[in-house]
């Protein structure tokens, strides 16, 4: 049984979405030393992006396909940046500011880089998102639509 939004099955339900090899997932979180959330998980099993819905202004990116996905930023910001593993960069920078997944809170930020970033490194940024699973469900389903687990 999934524990993704129901909606998501609606949204991404076209071929180009599924996901064909879940192995390069589970790869890509062993080779970012990372422990994400079960929703995590079973959302980039599930489904490959990028990701792009007007709900949330940004492109969320794939874990692993593409050029630019999840694993290069976010080892870019390990290398340049000096952020610790435990964060995941979910987006390309837009205006100055991207998403963040804390792993070991499952809490998602929308960080700026004039300042928030520090905050975010010393715990003073209040999260956008309480849990990669809410991210989710305002990403793909915004209020005032039905999106029941």
């Amino acid at each position: 049984m999934s524990i993704l939004p129901e909606r998501l099955k609606e949204v991404l339900g076209e071929k180009i979405y599924k996901r064909e090899d879940s192995n390069l997932v589970k790869d890509a979180l062993i080779r970012l030393d990372v422990n994400a959330s079960e929703a995590f998980q079973e959302f980039y099993i599930r489904y490959e992006g990028p990701f792009w819905e007007e709900y949330v202004p940004f492109e969320l990116l794939d874990l692993t396909d593409g050029e630019n996905n999840i694993e290069s930023y976010t080892y870019i910001s390990r290398e340049k940046l000096n952020f610790p593993k435990q964060y995941l960069f979910l987006s390309e920078m837009s205006a100055n500011a991207e998403l963040i997944l804390d792993t070991i809170t499952d809490k998602v930020y929308i960080v700026n880089f004039e300042g928030g970033d520090e905050l975010l490194l010393k715990g003073h940024l209040k999260e956008n998102w309480a849990t990669f699973y809410d991210f989710l469900k305002d990403y793909f389903c915004p209020e005032g639509k039905t999106c029941v687990r």
